[in-house]
């Protein structure tokens, strides 16, 4: 059994999150909790191949340019998660059992392996609950009558574990429920691009509910959008400023106040 150095955080090490901008008077409130690619420095590389740290295993890559331009023009907040992914997925509840895999997409996680329970909820206490817990709390403090939670992600053309099947959408919308607007956010995806727009695709809530949307919207009836872009079409600033631009506007028309 494997056991990380206590504490996990040392002094060096940052805050689990980042507020990029900080506005409870305003409607908009987005969750980026890949954004970051950090590891604590007792835990190294995970002992993570070189190539696995250019994959989506580690993060959602373009994610953080992209949310840090939306939430400018959104006028709005914007929390990102700081540590990697292969340390702790945030996009998982602490009941979930792949919040640090051994295995992700078909890569062994050495620093994962065979993880001592104790260590696993240390994980938790350090990067986890500091993290949704100062969502809960920016909530609770939000003014607008009716918020708005905007979750952040991208995905990859097809997993490293099956390169034979590739995914067939450039942009996906996830959705639990009605205040989720989502028939509408994708309908006027269908219209206004040529895009291939997944429909709970390339994940679906229903098969899989998502930690952040589950934590902070599942029991709340408040609008939700859960976006996912390709990766491989947000890797230029000029690619995030279209997809910027794009979701800007879908937002403020299907969700208006």
């Amino acid at each position: 059994m494997q056991f990380d150095p206590d504490p996990l955080l040392g002094p060096d090490d940052p805050p689990p999150f980042h507020w990029m901008q900080r506005r409870p008077e305003q409607r908009v409130l987005l969750l980026n909790d890949h954004a970051g690619f950090r590891t604590p420095a007792a835990l190294g590389d995970l002992g993570l191949p070189e190539y696995a740290w250019r994959s989506h295993i580690v993060g959602d890559w373009g994610m953080e340019a992209l949310g840090r331009d939306l939430v400018q023009r959104l006028d709005g907040s914007l929390i990102e998660g700081v540590y990697s992914r292969a340390v702790l997925d945030l996009n998982r509840r602490p009941t979930d059992w792949d919040m640090a895999s051994a295995v992700l997409d078909g890569v062994s996680v050495p620093a994962n392996c065979d993880l001592a329970p104790a260590s696993y909820a240390a994980r938790i206490e350090a990067i986890h609950r500091p993290y949704h817990d100062e969502i809960e709390a920016f909530i609770a403090e939000m003014q607008h009558p009716n918020p708005l939670i905007v979750h952040c992600h991208s995905f990859t053309h097809c997993l490293m574990s099956s390169p034979d099947d590739p995914r067939p959408w450039e942009v996906g919308l996830l959705h639990y429920c009605e205040e989720d607007r989502a028939t509408a956010a994708i309908e006027w995806l269908r219209q206004n691009t040529s895009y291939t727009v997944g429909d709970n695709q390339p994940y679906d809530l229903f098969e899989r509910m998502t930690g952040s949307y589950a934590l902070h919207n599942l029991h709340r009836d408040l609008p939700a959008i859960t976006f996912e872009i390709r990766q491989d079409l947000i890797t230029t600033a000029a690619e995030v400023d279209h997809w910027a631009s794009l979701l800007d506007a879908m937002i403020k028309e299907v969700f208006q106040q």
